[in-house]
């Protein structure tokens, strides 16, 4: 995901979430301070750093090792939690983290009964007619030597456009927008499976 396009997403977001001053009153629009606000602490340097991280454990194949601390989808995925923690934190436990653990039949690209494994963020709405519609933000944390073999597990395969970037942008934003409060429900999902066509419900 290309950074214009990581940008758009934000915005596109912030769109659909903050009423703007055009839809609050018919007149020409105006800038949304809150939206600029928010925008403004998008940081593209905890962007890359996501992106690089991801694609240091060498590969997030969906069958890859889900024990080793430091390779495969398991490392990808403790490390994804940790951080998703380390907001929740920052918001004062308003960003509430949890899994969607379930074994996924040997179907297809999974030759073999296989653990899979969402982070899931959830930023509650804060108004009560508007706090059960949901929002879903995601992106996929699995990657693949996708040229070569869709169930290889154990050659490099880092993925940082297919898709570390995408899960960047989501806990970017789940970082961003977690400190403030919107009436809608929002849910930052990182999910594995896609390369297999495995998506994960929420």
């Amino acid at each position: 995901m290309k950074p214009q396009r990581i940008l758009f997403a934000f915005v596109f977001v912030l769109t659909v979430l903050v009423p703007t001053q055009a839809q609050q009153v018919q007149t020409s629009p105006k800038p949304n301070p809150q939206i600029e606000k928010i925008l403004s602490e998008i940081s593209p340097a905890n962007i890359e750093a996501t992106i690089r991280k991801l694609a240091s454990f060498g590969t997030r194949h969906t069958l890859s090792s889900q024990d080793d601390p430091v390779r495969g989808i398991g490392a990808a995925r403790k490390w994804i939690r940790e951080e998703f923690d380390h907001y929740s934190k920052e918001s004062g436990g308003r960003l509430i983290i949890s899994e969607d653990d379930f074994i996924q039949p040997a179907a297809g690209r999974v030759p073999q009964p296989t653990r899979l494994i969402s982070i899931v963020a959830t930023l509650p709405g804060k108004q009560a007619e508007s706090k059960d519609r949901l929002y879903v933000v995601s992106g996929h944390y699995d990657s693949c030597v996708c040229s070569q073999s869709m169930t290889d597990a154990t050659s490099d395969a880092p993925g940082a456009s297919d898709d570390a970037s995408g899960t960047a942008a989501v806990m970017e934003m789940a970082r961003v927008m977690s400190k403030y409060e919107f009436d809608a429900t929002i849910v930052f999902m990182t999910v594995p499976g896609e390369e297999q066509g495995r998506h994960p419900a929420p």
